[in-house]
């Protein structure tokens, strides 16, 4: 699973893009996300740039992620990380998206992503709320993106290790 979380635009007023060369801007559709570096995961592959972290991203709420990580996408608010999903006990099929002071509540329906009139991934939205009901819902949205399992079905290249792997991403 890879996570695309937003900050709210007067967050980083103060800080400055310095850490990238002049003229770079890591701003991928959606489908690339899947494609090129989702999937490419997946299958341990060299990623084309290491510009998407590895993070326990359920584990941190969105004030611990530093403000000079969100560098990327159209407006320079966007930042990139892959995370392993957790499956609620009771119900399997069911991820858990708790941190320790909040947690991700979904908003509306998956949208599916197309790539030349083929589904080859899943995009979720949600919104960050506290714990606490007065603190209500921070500005933290994170756009979920995940595999859709009719992707990886006619790839030669998969064997029961990488589709195990696909799971934990999903």
């Amino acid at each position: 699973m890879a996570a695309a979380l937003v900050s709210d635009d007067n967050f980083l007023d103060e800080y400055e893009n310095k850490a990238l060369p002049i003229g770079y801007r890591f701003v991928p559709r959606d489908h690339e996300l899947i494609s090129f570096y989702l999937f490419n995961k997946i299958k341990g592959f060299q990623l084309p740039f290491d510009v998407i972290k590895n993070i326990d991203f359920y584990y941190l709420d969105p004030f611990h992620f530093s403000p000079c990580e969100f560098k990327h996408g159209r407006k320079n608010n966007e930042a990139y990380y892959f995370t392993k999903t957790k499956e609620i006990r009771s119900k399997m099929d069911r991820i858990e998206r708790h941190t320790r002071n909040g947690y991700w509540k979904s908003c509306g329906k998956a949208e599916e992503i197309k790539h030349r009139d083929r589904i080859i991934g899943l995009k979720r939205l949600f919104v960050f709320h506290w714990r606490i009901p007065e603190l209500g819902f921070g500005k933290w949205v994170m756009h979920e993106f995940s595999i859709h399992p009719t992707f990886l079905v006619p790839h030669p290249l998969l064997d029961g290790k990488i589709k195990a792997k696909v799971y934990l991403y999903i």
